[in-house]
């Protein structure tokens, strides 16, 4: 008897304590948005509304990983009624897509029931504080996303103000208010006010363009900042920014739906010109070799691309960007012959090559350029070498770098 008691309770243990360790937010079965809404008004609590795909990843993990955390249950179930909603499927979750303006996925957004308006959101995924801390945030109606730009609106600019505002913004996708934000506040600063460890600290994070007075200044009073930050971290976000609005302009194709920014590019090619920075000469290449495209003048692109590779100052990555992305410019050109000097220049590198990845990448750049003039079996055996390498490549790192494919 006294075994079968001791086993009874084992088992009472196991189940009752395998159950306390997988509780889980409850999410509403229904997927009726009205329904919700009133209920989230009888309980007088926030709406918590998971917005997801079927194909978002990051989306999944939430959903297993951390939505399924006791702490993180105990919290949302006792503070908020739970929806979530597949933004492509659900009839209402198309709706409400639009609604909250959801860009990518997944955003969580939480809903004040009375006005129907969301009060905070988050885009992304994170670990189970990130989400607790989201949720406290919400239920501030100060401290919300939404009570925030209230008070922004109002005049409020103080720097422990923004140091929480920013971050919100960020984490909400909106892009563009950041960097409104960052700089209506940052640009009214003096450089000695500027070069503080908190102002650094939202230049580095939320300002990304070189022509901004903030990364202006930066760049012209460097020994400031390096004093703060160290150098090598002031360098990086300077030649980063500046690389980063290089590539806006030189990836630029027609049909992209946008018109080039011939005035940005002036800006930018004039700022390069008069600034002392090895990111300088590397952004004029760019430029300069950008604009040959963009005009179709392809005897000049293969001339300018030889020059600027002359040089020696693209290293690593930078070169091998600089040299794919300018030759598969070669697709929208006429001139067979010009193609085929193009393809030669290829063989060229790969020869000279010893990264196998990288030969993979000049064989795929090479079949695209065979293929744009009419030479399917070149291109297909440049597929195979593309393959060969390829394989060459994983065998020679033990499989632990795996080649990002390229499509086609």
């Amino acid at each position: 008897m006294r075994k079968l008691m001791m086993a009874f309770v084992l088992v009472f243990a196991v189940f009752f304590g395998a159950e306390a360790q997988n509780r889980s937010i409850e999410f509403e079965q229904t997927k009726v948005w009205k329904q919700i809404l009133k209920k989230a008004k009888k309980e007088k609590k926030l709406i918590f509304v998971d917005c997801y795909t079927s194909w978002c990843g990051p989306c999944k993990m939430l959903s297993s990983q951390v939505f399924t955390q006791d702490a993180v249950a105990d919290f949302f179930n006792a503070n908020f009624v739970n929806a979530k909603y597949d933004m492509e499927k659900d009839a209402d979750g198309v709706i409400l897509k639009d609604k909250f303006e959801v860009k990518a996925f997944p955003t969580l957004v939480f809903v004040d029931p009375v006005t129907g308006e969301a009060v905070h959101r988050m885009v992304g995924a994170g670990k189970a504080e990130w989400l607790i801390a989201g949720g406290k945030q919400a239920m501030d109606p100060q401290g919300n996303l939404s009570g925030m730009m209230k008070r922004y609106a109002a005049g409020e600019r103080s720097a422990e103000f923004l140091q929480a505002y920013l971050p919100a913004l960020a984490s909400a996708y909106m892009k563009e208010e950041v960097s409104k934000v960052a700089a209506e506040y940052l640009n009214t600063l003096s450089v000695d006010r500027l070069a503080t460890k908190e102002n650094w600290d939202l230049i580095k994070q939320y300002v990304q363009d070189p022509l901004s007075a903030p990364l202006k200044a930066v760049m012209a009073n460097r020994d400031k900042f390096y004093a703060v930050a160290g150098k090598e971290v002031v360098d990086y976000k300077l030649e980063g920014a500046i690389y980063g609005a290089v590539m806006m302009l030189s990836n630029w194709k027609p049909g992209m739906g946008t018109a080039f920014d011939e005035q940005r590019n002036a800006e930018l090619t004039d700022y390069l010109l008069h600034i002392d920075s090895q990111m300088a000469p590397i952004g004029l290449a760019n430029l300069y070799t950008a604009a040959y495209v963009r005009k179709g003048d392809y005897r000049g692109l293969l001339d300018k691309m030889r020059e600027v590779m002359s040089y020696n100052m693209l290293r690593g990555g930078l070169e091998k960007h600089y040299f794919q992305t300018n030759i598969e410019a070669f697709q929208s050109c006429a001139d067979k012959a010009l193609v085929e000097e193009a393809i030669r220049w290829i063989d060229e590198r790969c020869v000279n090559t010893e990264d196998y990845f990288a030969k993979a990448d000049l064989m795929n750049s090479k079949a695209r350029l065979q293929r744009a003039i009419g030479d399917t079996l070149g291109a297909d055996k440049s597929k195979m070498e593309e393959e060969k390498y390829a394989k060459e490549g994983q065998e020679r790192s033990g499989g632990r770098i795996q080649r990002a494919m390229r499509m086609n």
